[in-house]
Order: structure tokens, then sequence, then C-alpha cells
């Protein structure tokens, strides 16, 4: 599976001075951050569009794979096995009709978010 970069958070996640908070909006999955940029604060929403599936690994259960890339990063995870596992699940009716795109972010103090949708940006 290769990373490719698909964008940068505008603040490195070491100044997060609220959140990362997860919710949902719709169809949609935000990540929600606020941060300290020189003394103003400063918030964000990483929205990831039509979300199909997300998953979440606190810092202690993290990999090199999970941070090397993907720190303060969002990447797309190309040849996903994830997207195959989905996809082949016998209760999915609409197999090859969505975009699924495999994304994946490493965020300080929060851990690793993958997230299969159909796109990925800042609010």
């Amino acid at each position: 599976m290769i990373k490719k970069k698909i964008l940068v958070l505008p603040f490195a996640s070491t100044s997060i001075i609220s959140g990362p908070t997860l919710a949902t909006n719709a169809s949609d999955l935000l990540l929600t951050m606020s941060f300290d940029d020189d003394g103003q604060k400063r918030s964000i929403n990483l929205r990831f569009v039509k979300q199909r599936a997300f998953r979440k690994r606190s810092e202690s259960y993290c990999t090199e794979w999970h941070v090397t890339g993907v720190f303060d990063t969002v990447c797309e995870i190309q040849d996903s096995d994830w997207i195959d596992e989905l996809n082949s699940a016998p209760a999915n009716q609409n197999r090859g009709k969505w975009i699924m795109r495999h994304f994946m972010i490493y965020v300080d103090s929060f851990g690793c978010l993958e997230v299969v949708a159909e796109s990925v940006a800042i609010d």
C-alpha cells in the first residue's frame, strides 16, 4: 500500500488547545480542532465527505506505519485492503456505485484516524 499526500493541516497538532473531536454531520465525518496561532484561537474542521467507515487508533497502539508520512498530513492509501474488504461485504447493495477512498492522518495526542470516504477537505 502506498501513501499519497492529499493535504497538510494549517497548524501543527502539537499546538492544539481543544479537541480533536469526531462528529457526524449528515453523511460526513468531521474532525474538529482548535489551535493556538500566536495567541489567537483558530478552529478547523477536517471534513470527510460521504464517509462509509472509519477507525481510530490511540497513540499507544500506533505502529510506525500509522505515523510515518501522515503526521498532521492527510494521505490517501492506494491499493487499500480495507476498501476491498468493505466492497466484498455481502450486504453491500451499492457495491461499485460509491466513490470509496481510504484516507489516513495522525494527530499528536489523538492517534491515527482512517476514513473511507468520497473526499476530504478543510472547512
